[in-house]
């Protein structure tokens, strides 16, 4: 679910910075999420009967983490195409987030991406110091998004964005704390935090 949340913010990137997006991209998007949701139930449907059954405590609470995490995960999913449909309607709108704004969402993907590795990264090798290795990236995410809201309004007083195109980056940028927020969440799943 982490490799697939990943080409998922790969693709995503490519999609913004596409004059007109790639359909077969766009549509690998939307299913890749699919998947993830698919994933999720079959997890959610095999811990629920393992939990049933009487399983030892360890046992129990390693399928609660694993339960959380598939949550987490399917959730990062949800935001990407979410970010993708933002993007979408503003082109079938008429509009396009400015070249700057589309050079920073880039950017800020690129630093969620970062960040999703590291906890994948620590998952595949079982690094239940994960939350304490990524606290400073995840701090620095949360900044960046910060400025990036600073930033637009600061922008707003030139009166050269459209409504339409401020609705959707501040959306976009809500979009990414969350991406960011269940990022966290699956690091003190690993870590074994409740």
């Amino acid at each position: 679910m982490g490799d697939g949340c990943s080409k998922m913010l790969d693709w995503l990137a490519e999609l913004v910075e596409q004059d007109s997006p790639d359909k077969t991209l766009a549509d690998r998007l939307k299913h890749r999420e699919q998947v993830l949701d698919a994933i999720q139930d079959e997890v959610a449907i095999f811990i629920t009967k393992l939990m049933s059954a009487n399983v030892r405590h360890s046992v129990a609470n390693q399928a609660r983490r694993q339960l959380r995490m598939a949550d987490e995960y399917e959730s990062v999913s949800d935001y990407v195409v979410n970010l993708d449909r933002f993007d979408r309607k503003l082109r079938r709108d008429g509009y396009r987030f400015t070249e700057q704004q589309r050079a920073d969402l880039v950017a800020l993907n690129h630093h969620m991406k970062a960040y999703l590795a590291d906890v994948n990264e620590a998952l595949a090798k079982k690094n239940e110091n994960i939350v304490a290795k990524t606290a400073p990236t995840a701090k620095r995410l949360r900044e960046e998004i910060k400025n990036l809201r600073r930033k637009h309004m600061d922008d707003l007083s030139d009166g050269n964005i459209p409504p339409m195109v401020t609705v959707a980056y501040m959306a976009a940028l809500n979009a990414f704390s969350r991406v960011r927020d269940h990022t966290h969440n699956i690091a003190e799943a690993i870590s074994g935090e409740k």
